[in-house]
């Protein structure tokens, strides 16, 4: 075997084997997130309670990603704050899921930092993925497909745990895949960092914030993400307000996930040929079109089905902004780069959709929200206009 051939044989083990983590990780990660909302109100929290514990969850996703991704530079490894982030995961969503009582205090906590772990968890493995090889960035589409398809896989699983067992047997649940990730990961070479002759300090984060391009995109994807915050927030209390139940909502979970495929399995065909910037600008344009169904729609079946332009959105999101932040990142600040970017963008729409379109949900229903949300696209959409006109700039040192 000629040394090209065996290092496409080695990169392509190298894929799969992140396939398999990402599916196994990702059927996981639904256990303790996609009920946690009529959990909350199964309990008998207010809208007003249940803001504030999805707010303190957002804060934990916010300051943790961004901690743990300077961490992993400082240290040359991202495979080691992954494991222990996951062990975190296990215990917040044991205890988080083990009573069903009005403890406001108590729920706080465990699900607050249930769900800023699990936040934590996503970016961590993403760079992990990103960082292990160059082939990986290129195929990333692919590995992130696997998730989709853990997804689809967990969210009907979640419903039937509960449905069968009760909330409090998700830890359990959750426990047993997270020991079947880490038993499938354990051997996986660590993320590939550049060494320097001193450590990576806080003013070489500086030096990233300083960066124009990067900053600006920070911005785009954090716009965009309070819009796609708005599909776990609005959305799911409009399935409820029209008569919608568990099953409704983990069925649009896993039929999302399902759509996703297609563009997740093509994303590094669609990154050659349109590039980043094109795919990011065409999915602000398929939020807007989603949206407006969304606010049209006036049974849980038409929002299922109007859930399914995921195909058209999330994937070239989540691909594009990956891949975008990545290239924008200087080399000894990948992780950085990347999970303070997921920070300011997923992490803190999460903080701010929930109260912002709670209050405009109280204030002229979830129809007309939804509605202001698909108009609301045009921001990201000049934006990144802007973005793909703007010259690389030099980082001030």
């Amino acid at each position: 075997m000629s040394l090209e051939a065996e290092t496409m044989t080695k990169e392509r083990k190298l894929t799969l084997r992140f396939m398999s983590i990402f599916m196994v990780a990702y059927i996981g990660y639904t256990i303790p997130y996609t009920l946690v909302i009529p959990y909350m109100t199964q309990i008998g929290y207010t809208p007003s309670e249940r803001g504030l514990i999805l707010a303190g969850m957002s804060l934990v996703g916010i300051f943790g990603q961004f901690f743990f991704g300077y961490l992993c530079d400082r240290f040359l490894t991202v495979k080691k704050f992954y494991f222990g982030t996951m062990i975190g995961l296990v215990v917040f969503c044991w205890l988080a899921y083990s009573t069903t009582k009005n403890q406001l205090f108590y729920h706080f906590i465990t699900i607050a930092f249930t769900g800023g772990l699990f936040q934590i968890v996503l970016g961590l493995l993403d760079a992990w993925t990103l960082e292990t090889d160059p082939y990986l960035v290129l195929h990333y589409g692919k590995i992130r497909a696997f998730g989709a398809l853990g997804w689809a896989i967990g969210s009907p699983m979640t419903a039937f745990i509960v449905n069968r067992f009760g909330y409090d047997k998700l830890g359990l649940a959750n426990l047993v895949l997270t020991l079947l990730t880490l038993a499938i990961s354990w051997t996986m070479r660590d993320a590939v960092k550049v060494k320097r002759k001193t450590n990576v300090s806080w003013n070489d984060v500086g030096q990233l914030l300083r960066k124009k391009k990067y900053m600006l995109l920070v911005v785009i994807l954090l716009l965009m993400n309070i819009i796609l915050a708005a599909d776990i927030y609005t959305v799911i209390d409009k399935i409820l307000i029209i008569g919608g139940s568990n099953r409704d909502i983990s069925l649009k979970w896993s039929f999302q996930a399902i759509t996703e495929l297609p563009l997740f399995f093509l994303g590094g065909w669609l990154m050659v040929k349109f590039g980043g910037k094109k795919l990011l600008l065409f999915a602000s344009v398929m939020y807007f079109i989603r949206f407006l169904g969304y606010s049209w729609a006036n049974t849980p079946a038409l929002l299922i089905a109007f859930s399914g332009l995921q195909m058209v959105t999330y994937p070239l999101l989540n691909i594009s902004s990956k891949v975008l932040i990545a290239d924008e990142s200087p080399s000894h600040l990948r992780s950085t780069g990347l999970l303070f970017a997921t920070s300011m963008s997923f992490s803190l729409a999460t903080l701010i959709s929930p109260i912002l379109f709670g209050f405009l949900v109280e204030k002229f229903g979830a129809d007309l929200t939804l509605s202001g949300i698909a108009l609301s696209c045009i921001i990201p959409f000049i934006l990144i206009l802007w973005y793909m006109k703007m010259k690389e700039n030099k980082v001030e040192a």
